[in-house]
């Protein structure tokens, strides 16, 4: 290990950059810690540049033994790749190559980084949304280096896409390193069933499926353990007896499974044999890759023909010629087969014939490639000029930067490094999959960042003071990028309150977006061989003060138990603000409706409506008033309240223009409100509901639904013809960088016809025109984990009353 890390700090053999030069005071930010960024840290490092890796994925610190003491062997730092710390360091190296790359050497190239005084790495930072490339010039970074990768997963136009069963395959892998799901000491949650079915014919294609076998071995294992012992603890009608006839039927098919390879395995032991994985798989359906040409002209035959090998090897079914078309769905709505139409090849083509072939499958998985993540452009529109969906490729002069055609290959001598970006100096680079010339491939990443880095060191400005102090600098980084709690307040039954500093985030927060929240693995107990780990939660933000923003999470699973034992000073991951900001005109009325997650969205929202000139009146529904929380702040965020209780004791009012009352029908209630049926006891204050402007609908899919009838029928008469309706999409999210793992993708329609008009990522978009949202699609969406999702809130009970 130290003979790596000396060679990579300097050879006298190399003839360039053969021996690490002092810090020549200027500043990068690398936006990407993949392959591409990652090597370009390197050679940055190596020029005397001070380098600050961000990465929207937590990337776990690493030991400080570790960074200050000599490593004898390689085999010390070894860790097994199925109890390893998930160091999220490497980018697609690390959740999406999976069979093809030793994480180990990850762990060696993130070391040898950080051993480097003029290097710092961060985690959870999303560029576009935590920081930008104004912030990155006002904290006094020189030069930005965009390498994030691929992004926006394509989807398959089908019948029942995206229906519960079907997932993108970036979703499933970034699920398996991200969250840790596939480790027997996790709490995330990721479902599977057999038989499965990926669609594609590249090396990612081949990555799922032969991680789809090994995981759902892990997962049967870990539901079968942690079922029966909790069956053991509390009984069976307490572990099951909420579940609905679906995910009992789902429950008992993975017990099921789950007693035959326990089976399995004791009669190897017993024959002093290996057990037989493969024959078990199959017998359950196995593995199929589904790809509409033949296996000879698919990427990953033409690029890595040993690993398709090495997967039929390892029992992976393979179907050549079949042209998906739609998913058949089982009586509860999930996937149990997909068809397809038989491709045939004459005079070298691929030519769709009308036989239909149908291929059994509960789980589907998408890997039919993705495109350049440019999302930073759709935020911040303006900043680059595009050339279809990359950037425009420009090469560097003295005083400005000029566009470039997209060379022919890797090789050419003008590729053009540079965005259009330019401001004195200052100019934002582009590599690795962001690059037309670069994408594509991983050894190509890698050179785009050799190629580049003497263009991007000769395109800064010399230092106005030499003498700068590097640590200086990236402390005050550090310091701006870190979140720290300040504090935990769980006395409410129903929502856990947080503060914590997050300075840039804070400086970055709009009303109505969200984060993604996370703790540190390497600094998770372990209790009951399981690691308390809060793996990954949305949270709303409920407003900043200073550097500080506000978090509220409602007590409904295992994470806020999770996070309620957070305390004052622990570090953790809030990646964002992502989302879209709320658009907020001035001079309107806007009506808003939403139960008790809604409530926590309006103490940073309403604030800032009024603040706006705007009118607010909120419809706010609790299940009881015991549910209610802040409020006094609620009052001030609005004019005028509905409080509603779908049962017991009503809210009461302190202000003439609320009302209260026990309702559980927010559309009736709507109605009669508008009546005056329902009114404040002066009728005169009471709000009109024809001159609202806006409204946005904050709740469950039921009360989409809802209004979306409602709207169809005589409710539209209630507000007038010109109203704006929103609703907010509360779709299951993984990555929330917009556009990366798709987990968020949910489906659009046609308001009039009913017919699906694209898929979505909400986690850009999360408040879309309601009568768009493809509500059935959305439950499904909401449903992919639910039997998990049970267990584990019973697991973390289970483990946290052991640990007391």
């Amino acid at each position: 290990v130290e003979i790596y890390d000396r060679l990579c700090r300097g050879n006298p053999l190399r003839t360039r950059q053969y021996a690490m030069k002092p810090y020549n005071g200027r500043n990068v930010l690398v936006c990407g810690m993949g392959p591409a960024g990652f090597t370009m840290a390197h050679h940055l490092t190596m020029e005397g540049c001070a380098v600050v890796g961000i990465d929207g994925l937590k990337i776990e610190p690493l030991p400080d033994s570790l960074l200050t003491q000599p490593i004898r062997r390689f085999d010390d730092i070894r860790e097994n790749l199925d109890e390893r710390i998930l160091g999220g360091f490497g980018g697609v190296a690390e959740y999406g190559i999976t069979v093809r790359w030793d994480k180990n050497f990850l762990k060696l190239i993130y070391l040898t980084l950080a051993r480097r005084a003029l290097f710092r790495v961060h985690g959870g930072i999303r560029f576009g949304g935590t920081i930008t490339v104004d912030d990155a010039q006002s904290l006094g970074f020189d030069h930005v280096c965009v390498a994030t990768g691929a992004g926006l997963p394509r989807v398959i136009p089908m019948g029942n896409s995206l229906a519960r069963g079907m997932r993108q395959a970036s979703d499933f892998l970034m699920a398996l390193q991200l969250t840790g799901a596939a480790k027997d000491d996790s709490l995330a949650n990721l479902q599977i069933r057999m038989p499965a079915v990926v669609i594609g014919g590249g090396l990612t294609a081949v990555d799922t499926a032969t991680e789809v076998q090994v995981y759902y071995l892990k997962q049967i294992r870990k539901i079968h353990r942690r079922y029966h012992q909790l069956v053991d603890a509390y009984g069976e009608s307490h572990v099951s007896g909420r579940l609905d006839e679906e995910n009992r039927e789902i429950l008992a098919e993975f017990l099921r499974h789950a007693a035959e390879l326990l089976e399995e395995e004791a009669s190897a032991r017993q024959a002093n044999r290996e057990p037989d994985y493969v024959a078990l798989l199959r017998q359950w359906g196995g593995v199929t890759i589904v790809y509409r040409r033949g296996i000879n002209e698919s990427p990953a035959y033409q690029r890595n023909h040993e690993e398709l090998i090495k997967a039929l090897e390892e029992g992976i079914y393979y179907a050549e010629g079949l042209n998906p078309v739609r998913l058949e769905l089982d009586a509860y709505g999930h996937v149990k087969a997909l068809n397809c139409v038989r491709m045939k090849q004459e005079d070298g083509r691929w030519l769709r014939t009308n036989e239909p072939v149908s291929v059994p499958a509960r789980a589907v998985l998408v890997a039919a490639g993705t495109l350049p993540n440019t999302i930073y452009e759709s935020e911040h529109p303006g900043t680059f000029l595009m050339d279809g969906d990359h950037f425009l490729p420009h090469v560097d002069h003295q005083n400005d930067v000029q566009p470039v055609q997209v060379a022919e290959h890797s090789k050419s001598t003008r590729f053009g490094p540079f965005t259009s970006y330019t401001r004195g100096r200052f100019r934002v680079s582009f590599l690795g999959d962001t690059h037309p010339v670069f994408n594509g491939s991983v050894v190509k990443a890698i050179a785009s960042a050799a190629r580049s880095y003497p263009e991007i060191v000769s395109s800064m400005a010399a230092p106005g003071d030499i003498d700068a102090d590097a640590q200086t600098f990236l402390d005050g980084v550090t310091d701006q990028l870190s979140t720290t709690v300040i504090s935990v307040n769980d006395e409410h039954p129903v929502v856990l309150e947080m503060w914590v500093r997050a300075p840039l985030a804070a400086r970055n927060f709009e009303a109505g977006q969200f984060f993604r929240m996370q703790t540190f693995e390497s600094n998770s107990p372990v209790v009951e061989n399981t690691r308390l780990q809060l793996p990954l939660q949305t949270i709303s933000g409920a407003g900043v003060r200073g550097d500080m923003v506000r978090l509220m999470l409602l007590k409904w699973g295992a994470n806020a138990r999770l996070a309620a034992r957070l305390k004052q000073g622990d570090s953790l991951v809030l990646m964002g603000p992502t989302g879209a900001p709320m658009d907020v005109e001035q001079g309107k009325t806007y009506l808003i409706l939403s139960g008790s997650w809604g409530a926590a969205v309006m103490l940073g929202l309403g604030p800032v409506l009024r603040a706006a000139g705007n009118r607010v009146i909120y419809v706010a529904a609790y299940g009881n008033r015991d549910q209610l929380y802040s409020k006094q702040e609620l009052e001030a965020a609005t004019d005028t309240i509905i409080w509603a209780v779908s049962q017991g004791e009503t809210i009461k009012t302190a202000r003439p223009q609320d009302c209260s009352v026990v309702a559980s029908d927010m559309i009736q209630l709507l109605r009669d409100y508008a009546s005056g049926k329902v009114s404040p006891d002066n009728s005169l204050l009471r709000a009109r509901l024809d001159g609202v402007d806006e409204v946005l609908v904050m709740g469950s899919t039921g009360l989409l639904k809802g209004m979306q009838e409602a709207l169809k029928g005589d409710f539209a008469g209630i507000f007038s013809s010109n109203v704006k309706i929103t609703g907010t999409v509360g779709s299951p999210m993984q990555c929330m960088l917009k556009g990366v793992c798709g987990q968020c993708l949910q489906w659009q329609i046609d308001p009039d016809s009913g017919e699906r008009t694209r898929a979505v990522f909400s986690c850009a978009m999360q408040d879309q025109p309601l009568m768009w949202i493809d509500i059935d699609n959305l439950r499904a969406r909401q449903g992919q984990t639910r039997l998990q999702e049970h267990l584990t809130s019973l697991w973390v009970d289970y483990v946290l009353s052991r640990q007391e």
